[in-house]
């Protein structure tokens, strides 16, 4: 399984990027392999639609869990349609806490706002 997470920088010791679209980087750990390679982030200074792009290129790098902190409508939008489940990051801060938490179920997944939609307040 290959899941993803922004950084801030080109390398695996760096802080993790809150940003989704806008991250300058994100690292693909492959969960099998105990492999990862890391990319930049082209679309990050896009005027609009720079999450869409991330998404687009994520999913061709075959991409199967997000990590992240913020995440905009328009990206939250196309990854409900490729129906890839978003984890949100929390307070931590690098990779290596990050992915300790994910394998110990303890990050939050994240809900989407049309998941909310069928909800009702009692």
């Amino acid at each position: 399984m290959k899941i993803a997470i922004g950084l801030e920088e080109e390398n695996y010791d760096s802080k993790v990027d809150k940003r989704f679209g806008r991250a300058g980087y994100f690292i693909i750990l492959d969960d099998e392999s105990n492999q990862y390679e890391i990319i930049e982030n082209d679309a990050k200074d896009e005027v609009t639609g720079a999450g869409l792009k991330v998404v687009k290129k994520l999913v061709s790098l075959g991409v199967e869990v997000i990590i992240a902190g913020e995440i905009g409508p328009k990206a939250e939008t196309l990854i409900e349609e490729f129906e890839i489940p978003v984890y949100k990051l929390g307070e931590y801060t690098t990779v290596e806490e990050v992915l300790k938490n994910y394998h110990e179920g303890k990050l939050e997944k994240h809900l989407f706002s049309s998941q909310f939609s069928g909800l009702r307040m009692a």
